[in-house]
């Protein structure tokens, strides 16, 4: 029985980026983003921006990936996706991080009103979470590789960045309020969504290794 990617990895590609949302490093950070983000009310154009800001850096990502895949023999490429989604799946259940960040951004910088500020600021929440997700935006980036085709890549990306922004937009105050008030040690449903997430990693990459997985 094989698994055909062309439906699956759009799912898996919001939901990774779900994942990603709940990243422990990025967790103390995210009332700081919130609070630059919504600290005008009612200032729609900026909350566009952030949108577009974070989807054009992750769908530029995708595309460029899909691109990187058509220089590597299949065979090589099927084994290199493989092999990627099982370490990043037992990366990510151990929290390793592949990229560290050396320090906090300043996003204070983006507290102004309109959708440059809102657009500059997706783009560096962008930025913050390619490290502290890493192993889960690894993963992604070796299906979108493995696919070949770049228009794809960007959309299966759009749909990652799709996963990290709906909780801001959805999720705002609520959210905002929420972490403030709660430390930031791992719940328990946080370490069953960390576990199901990597053990999903790690069965991806053993059904590529085993042909049961097609690429689009």
């Amino acid at each position: 029985m094989s698994f055909a990617v062309a439906e699956v990895s759009y799912w898996m590609a919001l939901g990774y980026g779900f994942l990603a949302f709940f990243s422990p490093c990025v967790l103390p950070l995210i009332p700081a983003f919130l609070g630059v983000l919504f600290a005008s009310k009612g200032d729609f154009l900026k909350i566009i921006g952030f949108f577009v800001g974070i989807s054009s850096l992750f769908s530029v990502i995708g595309v460029l990936f899909g691109l990187f895949g058509n220089f590597i023999p299949t065979y090589i490429l099927t084994w290199i996706s493989g092999l990627a989604l099982v370490v990043f799946g037992l990366f990510y259940l151990f929290d390793v991080e592949l990229v560290k960040m050396k320090k906090n951004p300043n996003v204070w910088r983006y507290k102004g009103e309109g959708f440059l500020n809102g657009f500059l600021l997706g783009g560096s929440v962008g930025l913050v979470w390619i490290p502290c997700s890493s192993p889960i935006l690894g993963s992604i980036l070796a299906i979108v590789a493995s696919g070949r085709e770049p228009v794809k890549g960007g959309v299966l990306l759009f749909l990652y960045s799709l996963g990290i922004s709906i909780p801001f937009i959805l999720m705002g105050g609520f959210v905002n309020r929420l972490l403030n008030r709660v430390s930031f040690k791992k719940p328990v449903w946080m370490n069953v969504l960390k576990v199901v997430g990597s053990l999903s990693l790690v069965l991806v990459g053993v059904l590529i290794l085993t042909g049961r997985f097609i690429t689009y």
